[in-house]
């Protein structure tokens, strides 16, 4: 396999502003823009990122720029052993098998055991979904790193408005799609084009494969007036909390967590509490007191303690909020859980 090299970013959706289709900028009077001048690449630089390791090109891991809106990537090879990955940033992952292959694979709490694919098969993985897999026969895979701004672009292309949170696209579940297959197989052999064309080309046949892959598996949200708040997806939620989790204990600010969703803290805060009809600090603060009665039944710490170990800066506070959520002072609580 050929040594990696920097990712690609395509350059048509690197950095700017969203743009929006006929329809939108109708309603908003003005002229549809044209896209950015290509840039052109270093010489010698692969369009196509070799993977070091499955579903973890270079970009993210911090050795490419990570606001690139669409990038490829190729895991080929014959390594049979365990290999796990959880995409980072606001990315979904399509696969698109280039050749025949099998292989054992878990994606969050799905699994497909001793599957059996062809080539133009598809999977799409969501933003940080746990994988694993296990392959059971030689593999060459395409992996296109899409970003949800990208994804927010095509829905304002397709439907003239901007969309209400984050655009939904449903897995294709491997899939067999010929048109996506071969237009995985050109891309692949993209730097054999050659000459300045090499990018456009590549450019091209990746806006086509997202766009097919949007017109099939994308979910338009119901229409809803402009306010209406939706939900914190569930891979931003389930990133937030595991951050709560692992820090419970320390000091934690609307900012942290806004910031770890990637959105603003105004943004972050709705759609958490639409998500789980608490605000964030409501539910930091169930959490802690969820982990102080198990230390309350389970060890013999003093009040104070517990209260500080839990993430609590005072006792004082500590029994306020206990006795909030429980009904019950902090001793009063443990006498009865013992029995």
């Amino acid at each position: 396999m050929s040594t990696p090299t920097e990712a690609h970013a395509l350059s048509s959706f690197d950095g700017g502003p969203p743009r929006t289709g006929p329809m939108a900028h109708q309603e908003l009077g003005i002229s549809p823009a044209l896209p950015p001048p290509l840039r052109r690449m270093a010489p010698h630089a692969s369009i196509i990122q070799a993977e070091r390791s499955w579903r973890q090109p270079d970009f993210l891991t911090g050795n490419a720029r990570a606001n690139s809106r669409l990038i490829a990537a190729r895991w080929i090879g014959a390594d049979f052993s365990e290999k796990t990955s959880e995409i980072t940033g606001d990315y979904h992952m399509l696969s698109i098998a280039l050749q025949p292959t099998e292989f054992s694979i878990w994606l969050g709490t799905r699994s497909f055991p001793n599957k059996s694919i062809v080539t133009g098969t598809i999977q799409l993985t969501a933003p940080a979904l746990p994988a694993r897999i296990v392959y059971h026969r030689p593999y060459d895979t395409l992996h296109l790193f899409i970003k949800n701004a990208l994804l927010k672009e095509l829905f304002a292309w397709a439907y003239g408005k901007a969309p209400i949170g984050d655009v939904v696209l449903r897995d294709p579940n491997y899939a067999h799609d010929p048109q996506i297959g071969q237009l995985g197989l050109a891309l692949s052999s993209a730097d054999a084009v050659g000459g300045a064309y090499a990018e456009l080309y590549a450019e091209s046949l990746s806006l086509a494969i997202v766009s097919r892959l949007f017109a099939l598996y994308a979910e338009r949200p119901a229409s809803t007036p402009h306010r209406t708040v939706a939900a914190l997806p569930n891979w931003r939620l389930k990133r937030v909390i595991d951050f709560m989790e692992s820090h419970g204990e320390e000091p934690i600010t609307l900012a942290d967590l806004a910031r770890i969703a990637g959105l603003s803290r105004m943004h972050f805060a709705a759609q958490f509490r639409k998500a789980t009809g608490l605000r964030p600090h409501e539910y930091l603060l169930s959490r802690r007191v969820e982990k102080a009665k198990i230390m309350l039944q389970t060890s013999a710490l003093p009040v104070v303690e517990v209260a500080l170990t839990v993430g609590f800066n005072s006792q004082s506070h500590f029994t306020g909020v206990f006795k909030r959520f429980t009904g019950l002072p902090p001793l009063r609580w443990r006498e009865l859980s013992r029995g």
